[in-house]
Order: C-alpha cells, then structure tokens, then sequence
C-alpha cells in the first residue's frame, strides 16, 4: 500500500488561505464589533505579525551574504570581461524596462484601488516621505553601514556587499578563506529562511482572517487584479522585449527561440525553480541556439542568480498594489526610483524559494507601507510565482543569445537547423 504523499508548502499555503478566508467570513458575519470577535481578531493578527517579523528578521543578513558571495565568486569576469560586461548590461536593461512596465499597468490598471484598508492600522500607521531622485542617488551610498544595516536600507545594504564582494576579488587567494566564510554563512541564511518559510501558513491563516474580517469576501476583487497585473507584465515583458531584443541585438529569429525555449519555460513554470530548468536551458542554448559553450557555462548560471526579470516586475507590482491599497500617493520620481530599487533587489536577490516574497516585505517596510496587505498576496503567490520564475528562465536565453551575438561567435546554423548534427550535415 502506497504512503499517502506529503503535503508540500504551497499545498499548505492555500490551506492556510482559504480557512482564513471562512474564518473571517463567519466572523464578519457575527459582526466585527461583538465582544468575541474583538477578543478574538487580535489573537488571529498575532499569528501574522509573528510571521512578518520573522521575515524581516531574515531579510538583512540574507541579502548582505547573498551580494557579497555572489560578487566575490565572479571571478570569471576578469577572464571573460567583454563577457561580463555585455552580461551585466543586458540584465540591467531587461530589468529595467520589465519592472517599469509593471509599475506602469500597475498605474494604469489600479490593482489596488477602490478599497482602503487603512482602518487596520488605525492609530499606528505612519507614512514615510520617499526620497526625491537626487536624495536616493546620493542614498545608494550608507554614510554608516551598521546604522543601515540596523534599519534594514535595502539599497546601502546592497551597494555595501557590492563593494565587499569586490574587495575579497581583488585580494585573490588571500580573500578566499573570507569568501568561503560568506558562502557558508549564505547557505545558512537559505537553511534559516527554509525554516522561517515552514511557518508561511500559520501566518497567511492569521493575516487573512484579520483582514476578511474587517473587510468581509470582497477584499478578494484587487488580488485578482493584481494577478492579471503581474501575468501581464510578464506576457508583455517575454513577448515585446524579449523579441525586440532578439530580432536587433541577438539577430535571430524570436519565434524559433521561443519555440526552442519552451521545454526550460515549461519546467520553469510549473517547478517555479530557475535552478531545476537551468540544466536543460545549457542543453537547450549550446545543442540548439549556436551559444558557445564557454558563453552558456558564464551567462546562465549568472542569470539563474542575479537575473530576475519576472521577480523584479512582482516587486514593483506588489508597491504599487500596497500603496493603492492604503491611498497613498507615489510620485512619478518616487516611482522611478522604485523601478531602480527594484531592479537592483532582483540582480541582488537570492535565488531561493520565497525570495521574491521576502524581498517584497522589506521593499515595503523601507517605503513606509504597511504590510498587513501582504496577505493577501502570500496566499496566491506561488500562482505569480510560476510566471515569474519561467519569464526569469527565458530572459537568461535571451541574454546569452544577445551576449553570443554580440560577441560574434553565436553559431547561427546550429540556431537555424536545430542542432549541432543537422549543422554539421549541412555544412
């Protein structure tokens, strides 16, 4: 007789959502302001807040190990540095204009607008003043690391392990027992946040029995929206850039790419893993796109790490989302500095289960946002999850197809025949 299978956690995730979603209901229905509900509410919002500060417990040491191990293992740019720097171009410019076209349909669409969920604050909300353009260049630099790091500044906290990562290179072999102490201590965050991520259901059951409580089922229509939101930008971003950018700097044909890319997409989707769809996209872009081999072996499993396209449109999503949420108003500079945030959160971010989710709460935080929304996108995030990670897969094909072409030795038979024996019969 076959063992019953074991739950995994997204399973448990929408466990936890949908009993706190009839939670809530029955006790909307009792009536928020009876005596039990209001003894009760405040116990159910203890669960979450439990889980939120855990994650923010996570989030500083997580991303400072994370940026620092990532640029100190990069020595490879110095042997390939036309390689690196072509690299490092593309997935700013992907980056870039996919998370603005996020904040952009954020903006058009309103995901979040149309119900105002400020009453669960009520007394203790306090909005912070975003920084102009210049004040946030000038704040990539931390005057005082540990005060930074002590407030959770996700963007000192990043330039500082920048700098960091590119110290121990520059130290060589003298660095490397400092690197291998970092890299240690970044699977041990991985450990930490695999241990922190247990608890996501007790959390996502507390948070969304407060908030349906308070609000009743119809908090439901914006998280559909944002939904929408978040799979569009990412269609837009697959369909629009990534062609844009295969016809003019990859020089090749985007619907036969995409139609060799489609097996690391699917797995992408459906494991919501870039690490478990990155052995068939080396197999993919040498055997079958014309990507040298020495170009495939730098360029994905970089992209794999710090080339997070569909997790950087979540981010400038779910702010926008949170912001309409609580009626706050962001201006046009404020959202461009929060496309520039969070373009440097998804080349910085570890390639982790929940990264995305984690990174978000800290992006809030430091906007001044309250977090109780979050909830109602932990419930549904492994859904964007799956378009987020695939979009990310892809994107890593389509910059190591840009870079091969770039560097002219993209072998454009084996793209064109489909293989490095058709190539060689033809030649």
């Amino acid at each position: 007789m076959s063992k019953p299978k074991k739950l995994r956690l997204f399973h448990k995730i929408f466990i936890g959502l949908f009993l706190g979603i009839m939670a809530g209901a029955i006790l909307s229905a009792i009536g928020k302001d009876e005596p039990f509900v209001t003894a009760l509410v405040p116990w159910l919002g203890l669960l979450g807040d439990i889980f939120l500060r855990l994650i923010r417990m996570i989030v500083v040491p997580l991303v400072l190990f994370s940026i620092i191990s990532g640029v100190a293992n990069l020595s490879e740019i110095r042997k390939l540095r036309s390689v690196g720097i072509k690299t490092l171009f593309c997935f700013m410019l992907t980056g870039f204009l996919s998370i603005g076209t996020g904040v952009v349909m954020a903006n058009i669409f309103k995901p979040g607008a149309g119900l105002n969920i400020t009453e669960l604050n009520a007394g203790e909300v306090v909005i912070r003043e975003l920084p102009t353009v210049f004040e946030s260049i000038l704040g990539l630099f931390p005057a005082n690391i540990f005060e930074s790091l002590a407030q959770g500044e996700m963007l000192h906290i990043i330039s500082f392990g920048i700098f960091c990562g590119a110290g121990l290179l520059l130290m060589g072999e003298r660095g490397r027992p400092i690197i291998d102490l970092v890299d240690r201590c970044s699977e041990m965050m991985y450990k930490v946040v695999d241990i922190v991520i247990e608890f996501t259901p007790i959390g996502v059951f507390g948070l969304m029995a407060k908030a349906v409580t308070a609000f009743g089922v119809g908090i439901f229509g914006p998280v559909f929206k944002f939904i929408l939101v978040d799979y569009g930008a990412n269609i837009f971003t697959v369909a629009v850039y990534y062609s844009l950018i295969l016809y003019f700097i990859g020089k090749v044909d985007p619907i036969k790419f995409f139609k060799k890319a489609f097996q690391s997409w699917a797995i992408a989707f459906s494991t919501c893993s870039s690490a478990a769809a990155l052995p068939v996209a080396m197999k993919i872009g040498t055997n079958e796109m014309g990507i040298p081999k020495e170009t495939a072996s730098f360029v994905l499993p970089l992209g794999a790490t710090a080339n997070m396209n569909g997790t950087g449109i979540y981010f400038g999503v779910v702010v926008m989302f949170a912001a309409q949420l609580y009626g706050i108003d962001i201006s046009l500079s404020q959202q461009i500095m929060l496309v520039l945030t969070a373009t440097m959160l998804a080349i910085g971010c570890a390639a982790a289960p929940q990264t995305g989710l984690i990174i978000s709460i800290a992006l809030l935080t430091n906007l001044g946002i309250p977090l109780d929304g979050i909830a109602l996108i932990a419930g549904v995030y492994r859904i964007v999850d799956q378009i987020h990670t695939s979009t990310n897969s892809v994107g890593d094909l389509v910059v190591a197809v840009s870079v091969a072409s770039l560097e002219k030795d993209l072998n454009r038979e084996i793209f064109k025949y489909g293989g490095i024996l058709k190539a060689k019969e033809v030649s």
